[in-house]
This record gives structure tokens, C-alpha cells and sequence, in this order.
């Protein structure tokens, strides 16, 4: 471990290469954020061998190993939140301004990947405006870099080398196990947090530990068997894959690289020019790509082409070499170097974390200085009056059950008792039925629509409900609402969901239940969705047109093809509504004729929005509970 390994720069340069590629946008490579699994395993390895060198050496010291950490990763992530919050000033909406100002302060002591666990839900702020989520792994890193050497320290004091990796077997074990009971049931707190990646720094430290790295053939193999597996992931996975594979894999695949890494194929291959300088600046060029890549989309049409992406890429490579050059590399020192350069280096860092947090603290405390936007779409960027507008138009807690609501508040008189001689149907869905809640109600004023709505729970036949690990009460309640649909007189149901990629399937077999009962059934397709939060397409533009601009370039065009491919496969069994015909014309609009938001994020419409196009499904469905003949 006292020699520079040339090869895991170039395997470097492949986990950065492939954030890049996930990150811009190319769908071939979805997994691509394999690659920051990569570079745990690296950082296990790399920290693991200098401790324990160094103890073998009587070398070891706590304070000039932190001093030189600091030194090494501090100085080019201040410099790059400083140079966000600056861009950010002229482009981001008040309200993601003041969340990236408190991301900011958090990320500037490494301690960001807690906040982002902490703000996760299903209506949070899209991950596309938020410039700074990237440095979640850092804040991972760091807090690794903060327990790792007691860790190594005692256990090699305890039994030496040996002793050292029995314990981090223990350790990743432990890790592991509790990664793969927690992956279904809290996947949030699986990502984010370091207990969980115990494991992937183990096995780069066992590597260290118990492996030596020496050229042979069966390693040539291995390492490049091992490349294999890292690139087929991060092309054929994305974030839907099991945990096992997506996650656990990668990493024992990037310890067998480490170990195949003295290998003269693989070093002939893997520390040629090209993978040593970009390996050497993977670190500058991962903290600038991503606010590269979400301010730049945001700052201009919304949209990264294909053209937009690779230019994104070269970009990030640019920047991130410049601040290597100018910022990484010039405060980075060697334990000979400590005292001459440590206090240099401590110095900048200090005034950089001052600026810093005082910058974040600014914007926060501003509330993100609305003062920026356009008076006339000021009113569009923050909208938590209109949210609560909205919770109280789908009568949330009493017909909508939402998380932290029990079905025991549900009211059955308010929500599904029908008046004596008027015809009826139970709304039945996610948060999509909710919306359609208010919608039915206000186009159809002569139907009773009875309510039971579960935000977040995806909704099939009784009969075939799946068990939900993040939302247990899902598959009880939907019993329950297809109960009061079949058992109070309702003529029908309808039902409205962010649909499965088996949606037809689905759509069957609820089919085949309504006629098993006598109900009618009315299906309300997939509806328009934009790949970021209208507030953020209203408040990042400069006029109306221009945020209408903005949202034709944001909407995801997928949902609209299903919504055709459902209507067109279920057109002759049942009564499907396509919500994009309902919701949409050439493109989706943003306002109504008054200037009325019609969206409140990426897809669940406002009040108002519920009511305009409420008048849209009349015209377009004007006889849709009618009676049949």
C-alpha cells in the first residue's frame, strides 16, 4: 500500500463517466449512478491501506490524517457551493433558493445526505432543481473519513491486520444485512445514509487488508469480467432494479477491479493517458457537473437534447479540470508538507465556510429574495395557500387518506352514503383521484360521487391488491373502498392512478370485478406530466408565454402515448377517459384564461385547474354517466 496504483484512476474515470452519462439525460445508461457505489469502494480501499500502513509504521496521526482529508476535499466543494449560490441567485425560483441556501449550509460540514433524507416525500421538490443533491455522497464520505480510522486504529491495535479485517467483515456484514431488510421499507434511509454503506467501504478495505495486488492472468480476467458487470448494470439497470443487484453487486464487482489493478492488461489499459487524467479529476469534475446540469436546462427552454447533454458533459469536464488545477491540487499536501502547507490550507478553508454559510443562511433567511421574479408571476412561486386549498377541496383526513391519516377518521356518511333516487359513483384512486374528486364534481353537479382516495398507494382489483412495504394500510383501504363501492348502491366506480407499466392489465382486471358485481366502470387514463414543478417552469421564466414555452419543452410526452395505447386497448370493454384529450390540446397549458395556475407541481392540479378542466371533460364527455339503454 505505499505505491500510487495508476489503474483505479482509470477506474475512477469509469464511475465518473458514467454518473456523467445517467446525468445528462441518456437513457441507455439509467444506472449510471452505480458509479457513486464505485467510488465507496475506492475510498475503502484507499483509506484503509493508508491507516493501517501507517500504524504498521508507527506513523499514524488522527490530526494530520483529518488536516489532510480537509485539505484534500474541502477547499474545491466551498468554492463550487459558493460559485452555486451565485449562478443559483439569477435562476432559481424563491422557493428552491431558499432550500438550496439551507442545502448549502449543511453540505459546507458534510452533513447534506441528512437533509435531503430528511425533506424525501411523495410531493417533494423534483430532483432536477435541486443543484446541490449531488453532495449527499459526499456528506457520506466525509462521515466515513470521520469514524473509519478509530475503527481501523482499535481493531489493528487489538490483532494487527488480521484482527482489522476480521472486524470489517463484521462490520459490512452487519452493514449489509440491514441495507437488505430496510431496501423495500425505507430505500430513503438505504441511500442516504453511511450506516448502510458500511459495506462498500468494507470491501475496498478488506481488498486492502487481505489481498495482494500483483499482475496474473486469472486477475486480467476477473478485472476486466468485473468491468463487464459494472458497465451491463449501469446500462440495463435503473432505479426500479432490486437493491441486491443495483447496489451490492456493483461493489463487489469494484473490488474485484482493485484487486485485478496490478495486472498488465488492465494497468496497459486502465493508466493510459486518457483514464489517468480524467480519474485524477473525477473528484472537481463530479462537484461541478450536476449544478451544471440543473441550472443550465433551467436557466434557458427546461430541456436537455441529446446535443445539450454532451455538451453538458464537456463542459463539466472543463470546469471540473480547471478547478482541479487551481483549487483541488494547490491545497493538497503530503504528511512531509504538513506544517509548512496545513495552515495555509485551514485558513482558505475557513474563510471559504464562512462565506459559505453565510451566503445559505442569506438566501434562506430571505426566503429566497422574491424580489427577483417578475412581479406578475410572483404570485406563481410559492404556493402553499393554494396546497391547502387543494386539501381541503379533496377533504383530506375525512374522504382522502393521506399518510399520518387513519382509516378511522374516514366518514362514511360524508364520503360514501348516496341520496335516496340520485345516481352515484365511488371515486376510487391515488391522489390523481383525488384531483378528479373536484373535478367530477364540478362537471357532473347532477351525480353523487362518493370518495375514498389514498394518496401514494397503487390501486388494482380486490382480488389482486399488491402488498406496499412503504404503505401497509394501502391494500386494507382499497378493500375497504371497493366494499362501500359494491355494498351502498352505487351505480359505478371510477377510478384514477398513476397507472403501472402493466396498466392494461390492471384496467382487465378491475374491468372484469365491475361486471362480476354489476357496477359500471369508468377509467380515467394516465394525465399530462411535466419532468419538473410548474412553479419552478412559472418562476424561472420572465413572462407568461415564456413559461408556456418553458412547459411545452418540459412535458414528459410518454404519458401522453399511454394514455392513447390504454384508451385504444380498452376502448370496446369499458369507459376509458383520455385525461391528455381532457387536459391538453397541441400542448398543455399552464394557465386559464385568467391567469390561473391549473398545476401545482410536476402533475397534481390546483383547485382552479380542477375546475377548468372539469368544463373540458363535460364538453368532451358531456353523457359519461348517463344510463345505459
Amino acid at each position: 500500500m505505499s505505491k500510487y496504483f495508476d489503474a483505479i484512476d482509470g477506474l475512477r474515470a469509469v464511475a465518473v463517466g458514467l454518473v456523467l452519462l445517467f446525468h445528462a439525460g441518456f437513457g441507455f445508461a439509467e444506472g449510471g449512478f452505480i458509479g457513486v457505489d464505485v467510488f465507496f469502494v475506492i475510498s475503502g480501499f484507499l483509506i484503509t491501506g493508508l491507516i493501517v500502513r501507517d500504524i504498521e509504521q508507527e506513523k499514524w496521526s488522527f490530526s494530520r490524517f483529518y488536516l489532510r482529508r480537509i485539505a484534500r476535499l474541502t477547499p474545491a466543494l466551498l468554492v463550487t457551493l459558493l460559485a452555486t449560490l451565485i449562478a443559483a441567485f439569477f435562476i432559481l425560483t424563491p422557493d428552491d433558493l431558499a432550500r438550496l441556501g439551507r442545502s448549502a449550509m449543511y453540505a459546507s460540514v458534510s452533513v447534506s445526505n441528512f437533509f435531503f433524507w430528511l425533506e424525501a416525500g411523495y410531493f417533494d421538490q423534483s430532483a432536477s432543481s435541486k443543484a446541490l443533491l449531488h453532495t449527499w455522497s459526499l456528506g457520506v464520505e466525509e462521515q466515513f473519513y470521520v469514524v473509519w480510522p478509530a475503527i481501523i486504529f482499535l481493531l489493528a491495535r487489538w490483532r494487527g491486520r488480521i484482527g482489522a479485517a476480521v472486524g470489517l467483515a463484521m462490520l459490512g456484514g452487519v452493514s449489509l444485512l440491514a441495507a437488505l431488510i430496510l431496501s423495500q421499507s425505507n430505500p430513503n434511509a438505504v441511500f442516504f445514509l453511511m450506516p448502510f454503506r458500511v459495506y462498500q467501504f468494507a470491501l475496498g478495505g478488506l481488498v486492502a487488508l487481505l489481498l495482494t495486488l500483483r499482475a496474473g492472468r486469472s486477475r486480467e480476467i476477473g478485472g476486466f469480467i468485473a468491468l463487464i458487470i459494472l458497465i451491463g448494470i449501469a446500462f440495463s439497470g435503473d432505479d426500479g432494479t432490486p437493491y441486491l443487484l443495483i447496489a451490492v453487486v456493483p461493489a463487489i464487482a469494484s473490488a474485484a477491479f482493485i484487486w485485478s489493478a496490478e495486472s498488465k492488461l488492465i494497468q496497459a489499459v486502465f493508466s493510459s493517458v486518457p483514464f489517468k487524467w480524467l480519474g485524477q479529476r473525477s473528484y472537481s469534475i463530479y462537484l461541478v457537473h450536476w449544478p451544471i446540469m440543473v441550472l443550465w436546462p433551467l436557466a434557458t427552454d427546461f430541456d436537455l437534447s441529446v446535443l445539450d447533454g454532451i455538451i453538458a458533459i464537456i463542459a463539466s469536464v472543463i470546469v471540473g479540470a480547471i478547478l482541479h488545477a487551481f483549487i483541488e491540487k494547490p491545497f493538497r499536501f503530503k504528511r512531509s508538507d504538513a506544517h509548512a502547507k496545513g495552515g495555509r490550507s485551514f485558513a482558505f478553508t475557513a474563510t471559504l465556510l464562512i462565506c459559505c454559510t453565510f451566503l445559505g443562511a442569506h438566501f434562506w433567511a430571505m426566503g429566497g429574495m422574491p424580489g427577483r421574479v417578475p412581479v406578475e408571476l410572483r404570485q406563481y412561486t410559492s404556493l402553499n395557500s393554494q396546497w391547502q386549498e387543494r386539501l381541503a377541496a379533496v377533504r383530506n383526513g375525512i374522504c382522502n387518506i393521506g399518510e399520518g391519516k387513519k382509516l378511522s377518521d374516514y366518514d362514511v356518511d360524508e364520503c360514501a352514503i348516496p341520496p335516496n333516487g340520485t345516481r352515484s359513483y365511488m371515486i376510487i384512486g391515488d391522489s390523481y383521484a383525488a384531483g378528479a374528486a373536484i373535478m367530477l364534481p364540478h362537471a357532473f353537479p347532477e351525480i353523487y360521487f362518493g370518495q375514498l382516495t389514498l394518496p401514494g398507494c397503487n390501486v388494482d382489483a380486490p382480488n389482486s391488491l399488491p402488498n406496499q412495504p412503504k404503505r401497509p394500510w394501502c391494500k386494507e383501504n382499497y378493500q375497504y373502498a371497493f366494499e362501500l363501492a359494491r355494498q351502498n348502491g352505487f351505480e359505478g366506480v371510477v377510478i384514477s392512478a398513476s397507472w403501472p407499466a402493466e396498466r392494461n392489465k390492471v384496467a382487465r382486471r378491475l374491468v372484469a370485478w365491475a361486471e362480476e358485481h354489476g357496477l359500471d366502470l369508468v377509467l380515467l387514463s394516465d394525465r399530462p406530466r411535466f419532468k419538473e414543478r410548474a412553479p419552478v417552469l412559472v418562476g424561472t421564466a420572465i413572462s407568461f408565454e415564456q413559461a408556456q414555452v418553458k412547459a411545452m419543452s418540459a412535458e414528459n410526452r410518454s404519458y401522453r402515448r399511454r394514455a392513447y395505447l390504454m384508451e385504444e386497448a380498452l376502448d370496446l370493454e369499458t369507459v376509458v377517459v383520455n385525461m391528455h384529450k381532457v387536459m391538453c390540446d397541441d400542448h398543455c397549458s399552464m394557465f386559464n384564461e385568467d391567469h390561473d395556475l391549473l398545476y401545482l407541481d410536476a402533475s397534481h392540479v390546483s383547485v382552479e385547474g380542477a375546475k377548468w378542466f372539469g368544463a373540458r371533460l363535460k364538453a368532451q364527455y358531456p353523457d359519461l354517466f348517463q344510463p345505459p339503454d
